[in-house]
């Protein structure tokens, strides 16, 4: 596979654990219209166009994710407006809640929530020709008024609905507890560069992009450090292209002293102050 934007990685699959695991994966499946590609009694794999993109993990833990640090949200990154517009109509034609819409001046996006509280935004990339590109490398960001009823009346309906096969996760947003010390280590770590950095929070990305991570410590210093089986983000998944480049990943995480474990010989994990785990591993 060939990344886009000069990327060195790309963002695979986003695991939740998850107190309801039926309804969650009603949500996921009936409501954002992933497909099911897998299920057993305890996980639920769902991805679009045959790819996984989240994965549901059952807990007995009772944590709100919210009280702890973690997941800001998941971004699924549509192919097009269209495809955008397609779920932007059929969440507002059952009235779903959404949080918000934002036009970041790089994309348009919808932001809503699960029904345990674990955010999702959807969005689309706008064409890079209108990106705010400095000379430097950043990327600039707004946040302006989204052209929402644009974006409905271009949406058509869909029966049964089904979110666009090009699905795929766009970037991933934590909440953490320093997030200078985070976007160092994960730019370190990962190769990643900063793009766009604002007190309190940045975005960060490997070649081109946006940003294929974000950092913020938006919800302030005493919130919970992730541990195994809190209900929220249990990790998130980054792949890169062969095994040289996986172990170069994890020398870098290792000059940083993250934790990092091996699970195979193309896959480890890497876990950061806040608990939070990054998986990397060659892109199977």
């Amino acid at each position: 596979m060939v990344y886009e934007y000069n990327s060195r990685i790309h963002l695979a699959e986003v695991a939740l654990n998850v107190r309801d695991l039926a309804g969650q994966t009603a949500f996921y499946h009936q409501l954002l219209g992933l497909e099911i590609l897998n299920q057993s009694e305890k996980e639920v794999l769902l991805g679009a166009g045959g790819k996984p993109l989240v994965k549901l993990i059952q807990t007995e833990n009772t944590s709100n994710p919210k009280q702890g640090y973690g997941l800001y949200h998941l971004a699924l990154l549509l192919p097009s407006r269209e495809d955008l517009a397609n779920i932007f109509k059929h969440l507002l034609d059952l009235k779903i809640p959404l949080v918000g819409g934002a036009d970041h001046g790089y994309s348009e996006a919808i932001y809503l929530e699960d029904l345990e509280g674990n955010g999702i935004e959807l969005y689309r990339d706008k064409p890079v020709t209108v990106w705010d590109i400095r000379e430097d490398g950043r990327i600039i960001g707004v946040t302006e008024e989204l052209s929402a009823q644009d974006i409905y009346e271009l949406g058509r309906n869909i029966e049964p609905f089904a979110i666009a096969s090009g699905t795929r996760i766009g970037h991933v947003h934590l909440s953490v507890k320093n997030s200078r010390e985070a976007s160092v280590l994960y730019q370190e770590s990962l190769g990643l560069e900063d793009k766009f950095t604002i007190p309190h929070a940045s975005w960060i990305a490997s070649g081109n992009y946006h940003h294929h991570l974000a950092v913020n410590e938006w919800g302030g210093r005493l919130l919970a450090r992730r541990e195994n089986g809190m209900v929220g983000l249990a990790y998130y998944v980054v792949e890169v292209e062969n095994k040289e480049e996986l172990l170069k990943v994890f020398a870098q995480s290792q000059g940083n002293k993250a934790i990092t474990h091996w699970f195979s010989s193309a896959e480890f994990s890497l876990t950061d102050k806040d608990g939070i785990v990054t998986r990397v591993r060659v892109e199977s």
